[in-house]
């Protein structure tokens, strides 16, 4: 039980911690008036929550997502302009990432899930109709989606950037999980394995761990039934057991309040289950 408390009351900070933040919505709003501000030419279209169109005087458009500056911006909340001018600073840089090269060793998988395909697709396609996202599905809800990650920036990876990999899109999941791997140096377990449990990794990456089949084993996690495991936001990652009500129930308390987490996935369970992650 003490593990239990122990998952919850982490869980219970990282939210109220996130509730005295702005909100990913409000912060788009707050860096859209700053980029404003400092490129008084270029108009500015926010398509969801962290991910914006941008049109230039030239007529060249740009999509820029800000994951990054507000990783940076919950690291530290008191110096919120000055992470948003630094990272608004970067735009002509972050325009050049549009062509810039890329190679196999920056490819990186997100865990999204279908609205977020959808939404992020369609902003891609409005760009060009023939270049839409790189993912591939781990069931109807859940999908892997593959980014370049830079110092200052990410950028969905698109079909013409495969293209100029010259690589199949086969080969990607390898490639992108030997990078997280090489990433991923400081994973931690939370709480009681053989309970409820929960993975800390870099404030990023952790749901993408759905992906190393070889964690999840009752060896590693021996709970009552099978293994479950919850994605609510990409840097959570929830571990119990099908037949531990207790566990299950207080999980379904967190998930209530799921609005206080950034970046949200989903409110689904899942089971792996011969090489697939089926729902709970």
């Amino acid at each position: 039980m003490k593990y239990i408390v122990l998952v919850l009351l982490i869980l219970q900070s990282l939210c109220a911690y996130a509730s005295d933040l702005l909100s990913p919505d409000a912060f788009t709003a707050h860096y859209v008036k700053v980029i404003e501000a400092q490129y008084p030419d270029i108009k500015v279209t926010i398509k969801e929550p962290l991910a914006l169109s941008i049109a230039y005087p030239d007529g060249g458009t740009m999509n820029s997502f800000l994951d990054n500056a507000y990783i940076e911006y919950q690291k530290d909340p008191d110096n919120i302009d000055t992470v948003i001018v630094a990272y608004a600073s970067g735009l002509d840089q972050t325009r050049e990432l549009e062509s810039a090269e890329f190679t196999l060793a920056e490819v990186m998988p997100v865990i999204k899930d279908i609205n977020y395909i959808e939404q992020v697709g369609e902003m891609l396609k409005e760009a060009d109709a023939d270049n839409g996202l790189v993912y591939e599905p781990l069931n109807e809800e859940l999908f892997v989606v593959y980014v370049f990650d830079t110092p200052t920036s990410i950028r969905f990876m698109t079909q013409s950037d495969l293209v100029e990999l010259g690589v199949e899109q086969s080969s990607l999941r390898e490639a992108a999980l030997t990078n997280l791997q090489n990433v991923l140096q400081h994973v931690q377990l939370e709480g009681d394995p053989a309970s409820l449990s929960m993975l800390v990794a870099d404030g990023m990456y952790e749901a993408s761990m759905l992906l190393f089949d070889g964690i999840w084993s009752k060896q590693q996690f021996p709970v009552k039934g099978d293994i479950v495991v919850y994605v609510p936001a990409r840097d959570v990652v929830l571990i119990t057991g099908s037949e531990d009500m207790v566990s299950l129930a207080t999980i379904q308390e967190i998930l209530f309040d799921k609005q206080g987490f950034a970046h949200p996935i989903s409110n689904s369970g899942f089971v792996f289950k011969s090489g697939k992650w089926e729902h709970f």
